[in-house]
C-alpha cells in the first residue's frame, strides 16, 4: 500500500483470501459502530503483517521451487507425519460438521 491510509475498501482488497475476505466484511458490517475502530486496525494489522512478512516468504518458496524443479527448501521436506496429520484434520472436520448439523 502507499502512504494514503487504510480504507475499508483497501483493507478488503488486500486480504489474499476470498472467504477471509467475506469474513472482514461480515464483521465490519455487523460490529457496533463503538467497537468498529478495533475491529478495523485488526484487520489492518492482519493485512500489514501478509504484505510485509507472510507474502514475501511465500514468494521465496515459490522462487526456491522454481530453482529447483518443484522441491521445496530441506526445513520444509515431509518428516513422515503427514498422514496422521491428515487423518486428524479429516476427523477434525467431521466432527464440526456433524455438531452444526
Amino acid at each position: 500500500m502507499s502512504d494514503q491510509p487504510w480504507t475499508i475498501d483497501a483493507i478488503a482488497h488486500a486480504i489474499p483470501a476470498a472467504d477471509t475476505r467475506q469474513t472482514f466484511l461480515r464483521e465490519v458490517n455487523l460490529t457496533p459502530l463503538p467497537d468498529l475502530p478495533n475491529v478495523l486496525a485488526r484487520w489492518q494489522r492482519f493485512v500489514e503483517h501478509w504484505r510485509d512478512e507472510t507474502a514475501p516468504k511465500l514468494d521465496g518458496l515459490l522462487e526456491y521451487a522454481r530453482e529447483h524443479g518443484g522441491e521445496l527448501p530441506p526445513e520444509y521436506a515431509d518428516d513422515g507425519s503427514t498422514p496422521d496429520f491428515l487423518n486428524q484434520l479429516r476427523e477434525n472436520t467431521q466432527k464440526r460438521q456433524t455438531n452444526a448439523a
